[in-house]
């Protein structure tokens, strides 16, 4: 073969490389401009996944689930402690996970019982201040110092260790945010779990038997609020769910928590949509989220409309965002 002729194969082939290049781009620019939409799924199983939860969620008493439970129910394993304190001996550690169920020889259990001796237990000087929240163990780590303290058979500074547990407890269950407060009933439960194992540490057997039954109660709700998140989730995966999730979560009698979670599910649904992950926000979507935009609602779920409303984000924010939240979805928090 001639040298000219083989340039003329390779430059050929080249161009012709380039020509498909130039085309497939085009094609894309187009249906992003144009806005059309995607083959139909053969099996469309997120809009039937949507529909079914949408149904067990209405079988839920949302509010119920998220209410507090008897006011005195463990809280008075100590009493009050409104000038006590937890707060970390030198550097702080972190607790990912409840210890007191491992084996007392296991490495598991070491770590759990030297974080608990990190921690310490106090009454606030009179004038003092809170400490810095840096300086505050996560409610695990709290529940760690009740088995520390119970190890060196000192039960007071443990009763005052699991009041403060279960004071962080309600506090996150008081929170405007549903993985929040389902964090809260996991910490409650596991403090429940300890006060109903040990009467000394309930300081009587009658109040060891009440603990033991508010465990079985907050089992449940732990149990029903998962699923119900994971519901919601579900729900605002498909642009069928999303007109239904905007209606309640305007309904001001529904839990703020969970009214949240609604909006969280419209605004970021779309990235477990593969045709609007590939085409854009499905008109539905952008839709319910400007009702919400204009609805009135309290000031909390008006920042989360805020920031879940992104616009029109590039490809790479939208790989970007779709990993961050399917993460978002698995956490459990330990706060």
């Amino acid at each position: 073969m001639q040298p000219a002729t083989h340039k003329k194969i390779v430059f050929g082939a080249l161009g012709c490389g380039g020509l498909l290049a130039v085309l497939t781009v085009a094609s894309w620019l187009s249906v992003r401009k144009w806005g059309f939409e995607a083959p139909s799924s053969q099996l469309p199983v997120a809009p039937l996944q949507a529909a079914a939860a949408l149904d067990s969620l209405s079988a839920y008493d949302l509010t119920a689930l998220t209410a507090p439970l008897v006011a005195d129910s463990l809280m008075t394993v100590a009493p009050p402690v409104a000038d006590m304190v937890a707060r970390w001996s030198g550097e702080g550690h972190v607790i990912l996970s409840f210890g007191d169920t491992f084996p007392s020889d296991s490495w598991q259990r070491r770590i759990w019982h030297t974080a608990g001796a990190a921690v310490v237990i106090e009454s606030l000087p009179a004038g003092a201040s809170t400490p810095p929240a840096d300086s505050q163990p996560v409610g695990h780590a709290i529940l760690a110092a009740v088995r520390s303290a119970l190890d060196d058979d000192d039960w007071d500074t443990a009763r005052h260790a699991a009041a403060l547990a279960i004071r962080r407890a309600r506090e996150l269950q008081s929170r405007p945010d549903l993985l929040a407060v389902i964090a809260g009933i996991r910490l409650e439960r596991d403090a429940a779990l300890m006060i109903s194992g040990d009467s000394l540490l309930a300081g009587s057997e009658a109040f060891r038997v009440r603990a033991a039954a508010t465990l079985v109660a907050l089992d449940r709700r732990l149990h029903a609020l998962r699923r119900v998140r994971a519901l919601i989730g579900a729900a605002g995966a498909a642009p069928r769910g999303v007109s239904t999730l905007a209606e309640w979560a305007r309904d001001s009698a529904l839990p703020l928590a969970v009214r949240d979670e609604m909006i969280r599910a419209i605004g970021f649904g779309w990235l477990l949509d593969p045709p609007e992950m590939s085409f854009g926000l499905d008109s539905t979507r952008v839709t319910a989220l400007q009702g919400l935009a204009g609805a009135d609602l309290p000031p909390e779920l008006r920042q989360t409309v805020k920031a879940v409303s992104l616009g029109s984000p590039g490809v790479a924010q939208r790989f970007n965002l779709s990993i961050s939240y399917r993460t978002k979805r698995l956490e459990s928090l330990d706060l």
